[in-house]
């Protein structure tokens, strides 16, 4: 018997009755495997147009520019499996998976940190005593863990598939090799144990079931069965490194390497493709925003589009696959990568090769949803508009789009209403403008729909009366005011957006303003990120955020009742997914109904888009059904007596819902919260 007790209690025995070629052609193959990884690594990159230099400069420059951001991502989401877990059974599987193969990494490099590097150089040992039978007893929960979580993928993949889980190459050998690489794990502790017995085997429990299980089939062979099975091991496990970057485990090299790029990177922000003022010093510059081809692309968004696992998250959670719209942001982005890869697939307009249709792009709500789930940092919606900035420039916009830029050029908004009328509704609410009241407390930015529509205009009439009980002053630029040129951008005019972008930061800055109030998300993300971007310097706050503080307080109080209302709160994108606000509204839902509040299934950075997200309020596309029919479907199904928005656009889409619905159906009235928040006050009366 081998006892491994002596002085210092239990400890590891190297890979006993195996000549020493074995061990050395272990280190050969790490060294084939590593040289043939970045082999392949760098035929990747050549195949979608980048070379190893530049790509390696600009992953430098990355990691240097923002070390904490990009050290904050990869630990959130490589090794926290952040966006991974979303997924009840597909966050276990991947989880288990990936936590399981870590520790058994880490157990193997401690090995032969021991065997080749410390004891061998300074004659120090450190996998003796309790922390090396901690470390096998973990050692052979990883591996179980292992079995379990391939096992779990490979019967999500090939038995209870989700309809949007993409086609990747070799699974099998991924899954197989990982299985194989797993159990001869735990019988390479059983035929040890078998040829080299221990007293402390328990520790390695499942290698000691394993042994006890197959001691008969091995007697008298046993030191040859355990040579076997270490040949086999290692085999399994060079081949799962080794082919990785041909099988659907790229991602584990690829996810940590694009993070580093992406890091930092705000939710649904647009990039930046010129400054206008640098045009203006350089008359040689260009005002192209978007692109055609994706050869054309930069090398961060390149590695981006070759990133895509085809995982299908994104599409799982896009309301525009889920109503039917010709797009599935998974089956975009693969279509990119596919034409980004062929040589073959030539070059200009990737519309006219029939890559993509120009409907998919317009069916974008760049609600950001795909975005929020992609586990790979993909923006979605950042493409898709840049691919609308082409078709702008190429003057390619229907009648639809092409006539509310034409109003906004005209009568300062898109909804064709003479300019002159944008504030003088509002003269009957004694709400004076700056130049009258140079320094209030905010800036009420009112905005499009509530200068002109009148169903929205009450919103802005409920905050206005809220806050003047609340004791906050506050102003509007009265006919200064012009549409801030959201839907502009997202439509694709990039130099009129930046033209309009910068007078409005001028009149603000002119007016002396500090502080921009506002009760369209679609103005505060405007404000609030796009401005920024170009230079402006002032807070923005949504009302919802504002009331919500007022509130907490005390300036305004809501009635006690015995009864409370059946409430739920639809997120609008803008102010929720993309600007991370979910708080402050729901405490004002919750303040209003009490217990009554109830959320929808989708709801938080998980909510489902109103329909008219990234320009669509002003064209259509084809659809099975409406996005905002399929949003107030799901407050039906809560049985919400009231359904409670904080956008302007939320509220006529879901309203317009609503109408539609027929009689038979129980639904819930529409309303913004500050119409709500009025009421219970009584001041809307």
């Amino acid at each position: 018997m081998v006892e491994l007790f002596g002085l210092l209690g239990p400890n590891y025995l190297y890979m006993p009755g195996l000549p020493l070629w074995f061990h050395w052609a272990i280190y050969l193959l790490l060294v084939i495997v590593v040289a043939l990884t970045v082999f392949l690594f760098a035929k990747r990159l050549k195949r979608i147009g980048i070379s190893v230099g530049e790509f390696l400069k600009l992953l430098m420059r990355s990691i240097r520019s923002r070390p904490l951001a990009v050290l904050r991502t990869e630990v959130q989401d490589v090794l926290g499996q952040r966006r991974v877990r979303r997924n009840s059974y597909a966050a276990v599987m991947h989880v288990t998976i990936f936590a399981s193969y870590i520790m058994l990494t880490l157990g193997t490099a401690l090995i032969a940190v021991q065997h080749d590097l410390t004891d061998r150089l300074f004659h120090v040992t450190f996998l003796y005593g309790y922390f090396y039978l901690v470390e096998k007893f973990l050692l052979d929960t990883a591996a179980l863990g292992l079995i379990a979580g391939v096992i779990m993928a490979a019967v999500r993949r090939y038995s209870v598939r989700p309809s949007y889980l993409g086609t990747r190459p070799y699974a099998r050998i991924a899954y197989g090799s990982l299985l194989v690489m797993a159990f001869t794990g735990l019988l390479l502790e059983a035929t040890r144990e078998l040829a080299y017995p221990i007293s402390w085997a328990w520790w390695t429990y499942a290698g000691h079931i394993l042994a006890d299980g197959i001691a008969p089939l091995v007697s008298g062979a046993q030191i040859g069965t355990y040579q076997t099975v270490w040949i086999i091991h290692v085999a399994a496990a060079f081949t799962f490194m080794g082919t990785a970057f041909l099988t659907l485990l790229d991602h584990v090299l690829i996810l940590p390497i694009n993070l580093a790029l992406q890091a930092g990177r705000v939710p649904g922000a647009l990039r930046l493709p010129f400054r206008l003022e640098d045009l203006l010093e350089d008359e040689n510059a260009s005002t192209a925003a978007g692109f055609a081809n994706p050869a054309d692309l930069d090398i961060t968004r390149k590695f981006m589009l070759d990133s895509c696992i085809n995982c299908g998250r994104c599409e799982a959670v896009c309301p525009a696959t889920a109503t039917g719209r010709p797009l599935s942001p998974r089956k975009l982005i693969q279509a990119l990568r596919t034409d980004l890869r062929d040589d073959s697939s030539g070059d200009g307009d990737l519309f006219i090769r029939n890559v993509l249709e120009e409907d998919t792009v317009w069916s974008c709500l760049t609600c950001g949803a795909c975005q929020n789930e992609c586990p790979v940092w993909i923006d979605q919606p950042g493409v898709i508009v840049d691919m609308r900035r082409f078709l702008n420039d190429e003057g390619r916009l229907d009648a639809a789009k092409t006539g509310a830029l034409r109003q906004l050029e005209r009568n300062q908004n898109p909804l064709g209403q003479p300019a002159h009328l944008r504030a003088t509704w509002i003269a009957a609410e004694g709400l004076p403008t700056i130049a009258e009241m140079p320094n209030p407390d905010y800036l009420y930015w009112l905005g499009c729909m509530a200068s002109f529509d009148e169903r929205s205009k009450n919103i802005a009439v409920s905050v206005i009366r809220l806050l003047r009980h609340a004791g906050v002053s506050i102003a509007t630029l009265g006919n200064l005011e012009v549409c801030s040129g959201e839907f502009q951008r997202k439509l694709g005019d990039e130099l009129g957006f930046q033209t309009r972008a910068i007078e409005i930061i001028e009149t603000l800055r002119n007016a002396g303003v500090k502080k921009i109030l506002t009760h369209c998300p679609h103005c505060f993300v405007t404000f609030s990120r796009d401005y920024m971007s170009l230079g402006a310097e002032f807070e923005v706050i949504h009302h919802s955020q504002l009331l919500a503080e007022l509130l907490a307080d005390g300036r305004i109080k809501v009635p006690f009742k015995e009864e409370n209302q059946r409430l739920t709160f639809h997120d609008p994108c803008n102010l929720g997914r993309l600007s991370g606000e979910f708080d402050a509204p729901r405490n004002i839902a919750k303040e209003l109904a009490g217990d009554g509040f109830i959320e929808l299934e989708r709801s938080g950075d998980r909510s489902f888009c109103c329909g008219a997200g990234g320009a669509n309020y002003f064209y259509k596309v084809p659809q099975d059904e409406s996005v905002s029919g399929a949003r107030l479907a799901q407050a039906v199904n809560v049985k919400a007596d009231t359904l409670a928005t904080a956008c302007p656009f939320c509220l006529s889409m879901l309203e317009d819902a609503a109408s539609a619905t027929g009689d038979d159906v129980a639904r819930p009235r529409v309303a913004d919260l500050a119409e709500l928040l009025a009421e219970a006050l009584t001041l809307n009366r």
